[in-house]
């Protein structure tokens, strides 16, 4: 009996090694990629196949369960993406069906099928798919179909009707017509359902595909093309051709046309029959971009992101795959779709670090394109003002091609940056969260009828709620962080584990009534704003766009003219391209600046020169005031200038004297536990393995190790969480120690390569 070897997906960290299952003569089809239905545990379970047995190996493999079914009607996984999850595997230190399951949209086909018995008990029935296919009923003509019509001439001559319906089917005989589709044409649906009783139309089933953003197309805007966009297009579509997988930085001023360049560059892709995968950091920047896209190529550009449902994903992923789809526009997971003919990766705004899942596998979404871009051969194009350090220093060291684009195509400059000192607010008994500036420059832009983006990155209205008298800030009970107040619901919310709790009458620790609210978010900026004369406010943050379109709605509303003023976290600072915008007001400037950690100036530096270029990308030239507590800090003017040739020659200078990426590499691993006493030894003995590994000389070059120290926030959901960082040029040998080793599969221990913290 034919025998295969599984990986099995379920969402269980240390299932890592691979399953032989026996097939059943009726599945004998089954070969490396397909996705199957196995019995595991006790339970019903998702499985990938990895590969056949061969007869050596199958006849020492006795007593396995069979396969109890196949999923799909074709292999899911090429080769393409089975060698993508083996290295994603290695180097993401992970097991080979977690990063399979990356491939999966939603990440599993499969759901446990529950039903109610007699006695009314919950009882497992089996399983059933997640992916809900969509049919409609369809018509074509049948084969033979129109010697039947010749030898009723009389009787089609008496029926127009039919003669007509018979001549336009016959027009077409491979394709099947919706009833919808022949509706539209005065065809009826008991017309056609006669014609097929005849036996001239055969009756069929049509997969539909569901699209949200059919119809979003518009006129498309001709560009003429700068000679800097035109040299990028050139040397893109040039790799697009060779298909030698060549890499590629656009580095150019906010509002430089990157986008333009995208565009002509995926038009060649499509012109020698290729598709083209554009990914964006966070939904929020789908929607302008697609309709960008569509305006440009219409329905061949299918969207992914995590608002979608999953059968909405499967739809698009199967698109993808067919080759119907030829330009797919997502955000991080759209990284892991099918592709029948890839042939060209874009990544907008490439630094951004919502490319990194946070959760395990702690992929990066750019290093996987890079990876299928060399095993496809399709060219990789990263685009930024603000490149990442690690990617600007590859280019300059020649493992990228470094495009510029240094001015504005519509011919307007950098916008004017102005610096408030806000201790001087406060010395002048100004406690709102405007300064004197720019609540002047808000109002004179309302009164130009122009329109203002103002960034604040905090959410909800207060960031913490404390005792006037004790110093006590009000602590979520399961979380080493205070507790956010939310004047919607009047309730005090954690953002780490979502826990409520009501605003309390009096101090837990001393019993005081003299509870008071600190800190500004974005609620308690947009009550300020509405009491503006003139100001019509816009928030936009995590809490206001929990909804499936809410973003492509909120920036509809302030683009059309209803709202004047858009306030909201990092999301309004990427990105946009709405006219009108004169005025841009970063709230606090240096939030982040001096967090503890070696990426806080570069990811500083990237959000205020997003921001900044959100002003005056027509004509008129944009204003930018910036608050800040240090408004003498050199990032600060760099930033302003858009300077960002000064400022990555500084911090590459400064993480080279202390050792950090791109110099070195790193590896964060965190032991996390309702035991803090078990996270702190667990992390201690993982250290000693190390060591001691090293002292047997089976680890040749032991990296710097830092720690165990407690992570910034010490407790989440009731978990203590240790960090212990690992650096050196070379981390494949202790990676390797490590997954062989009986630490790798512990549930506690959670491991980030390359993260992009790390607190």
């Amino acid at each position: 009996m034919l025998k295969i070897q599984v990986a099995v997906n379920l969402p269980v960290k240390n299932i890592l090694k691979l399953f032989t299952y026996a097939v059943p003569p009726r599945l004998n089809f089954l070969d490396k990629g397909w996705r199957v239905v196995v019995p595991f545990a006790g339970q019903t379970a998702e499985g990938f196949v990895i590969r056949r047995l061969t007869e050596e190996e199958a006849d020492g493999a006795d007593n396995v369960k069979e396969v109890t079914a196949a999923l799909g009607d074709e292999p899911w996984f090429d080769e393409e993406m089975l060698a993508t999850a083996r290295w994603l595997a290695r180097y993401y230190m992970c097991g080979l069906g977690e990063a399979l399951r990356l491939f999966v949209p939603g990440k599993s086909s499969i759901r446990r099928k529950v039903l109610k018995d007699e006695s009314g008990r919950t009882v497992l029935a089996g399983y059933e798919e997640r992916f809900k296919e969509k049919f409609l009923l369809a018509y074509r003509i049948t084969a033979r179909g129109e010697e039947a019509m010749a030898e009723e001439r009389e009787l089609l001559a008496r029926s127009p009707a039919k003669k007509a319906a018979l001549a336009f089917f016959a027009a077409a005989p491979e394709k099947a017509f919706t009833i919808f589709e022949l509706a539209e044409i005065k065809i009826s649906r008991a017309l056609a359902k006669q014609l097929a009783e005849k036996g001239w139309l055969t009756e069929v089933k049509v997969r539909q595909l569901r699209d949200s953003y059919a119809g979003n197309d518009a006129e498309s805007a001709k560009l003429q093309l700068t000679a800097e966009q035109q040299q990028a297009v050139a040397a893109v579509s040039e790799a697009v051709s060779k298909n030698n997988g060549e890499v590629f930085l656009l580095q150019g001023i906010t509002g430089s046309g990157k986008t333009e360049v995208y565009l002509h560059c995926a038009a060649q892709a499509l012109q020698e029959g290729k598709q083209v995968l554009v990914l964006v950091p966070e939904i929020a920047l789908t929607a302008q971009l697609v309709q960008r896209f569509k305006a440009r190529f219409g329905e061949r550009v299918a969207v992914a992101h995590s608002k979608l449902s999953q059968s909405e994903r499967g739809d698009v992923w199967y698109r993808s795959r067919k080759d119907q789809a030829k330009i797919l526009v997502g955000v991080r997971s759209a990284v892991f779709a099918p592709f029948a003919k890839l042939g060209l990766v874009i990544i907008d705004e490439e630094h951004d670090s919502s490319y990194k899942q946070e959760e395990r596998p702690c992929y990066n979404a750019r290093q996987v394109a890079a990876v299928r871009c060399r095993l496809t051969g399709a060219p990789l194009l990263l685009g930024s003002a603000t490149p990442d350090l690690s990617t600007y220093y590859g280019a300059l060291r020649g493992r990228a091609h470094l495009l510029r684009l240094t001015t504005r195509p519509t011919g307007g400059t950098l916008p004017q940056v102005k610096l408030v000192d806000m201790r001087k607010e406060l010395e002048a008994k100004n406690f709102g969260v405007l300064s004197r500036l720019l609540r002047q420059e808000l109002e004179e832009t309302v009164t130009e009828k122009k329109k203002a983006i103002l960034l604040l990155n905090r959410r909800g209205h207060s960031t913490f709620v404390l005792c006037r008298d004790c110093g006590q800030a009000i602590l979520c009970p399961h979380c080493a962080v205070a507790m956010v107040y939310h004047s919607a619901g009047q309730v005090m919310r954690c953002h780490y584990c979502g826990a409520t709790a009501p605003i309390p009458d009096e101090c837990p620790a001393c019993h005081s009534r003299r509870i008071k609210f600190f800190g500004t978010g974005t609620q308690k900026a947009e009550e300020e704003l509405q009491r503006l004369p003139g100001v019509k406010v816009l928030r936009m943050d995590q809490d206001s766009t929990a909804a499936k379109f809410a973003h492509r709605e909120l920036l509809q509303k302030f683009a059309c003219g209803d709202y004047n003023t858009l306030v909201g976290t990092q999301m309004v600072a990427k990105g946009h391209d709405i006219a009108n915008v004169t005025l841009v007001g970063v709230l606090s400037a240096d939030s982040s600046l001096h967090l503890p950690d070696f990426r806080a100036g570069e990811r500083t530096f990237s959000l205020l020169t997003q921001a900044a270029g959100r002003a005056g990308r027509g004509k008129e030239q944009g204003r930018v005031v910036l608050q800040s507590y240090d408004p003498e800090n050199k990032l600060l003017h760099l930033a302003a200038a858009q300077d960002y040739a000064a400022f990555a020659e500084e911090e590459l200078e400064r993480r080279r004297r202390y050792l950090y990426p791109p110099f070195v590499r790193l590896l964060k691993i965190t032991v996390s536990d309702r035991d803090e006493a078990f996270a702190l030894a667990t992390a201690g003995k993982l250290i000693l393995y190390l060591q001691k590994l090293h002292l047997e000389g089976s680890l040749q070059d032991l990296p710097e190790i830092a720690g165990p120290f407690p992570a910034l926030v010490s407790k989440v959901r009731d978990f203590y969480r240790y960090n212990i960082l690992l650096k050196g040029e070379k981390l494949a040998p202790v990676k390797d120690a490590i997954m062989n080793s009986g630490f790798f599969g512990q549930r506690n221990l959670y491991f980030d390569v390359d993260p992009v913290s790390v607190i």
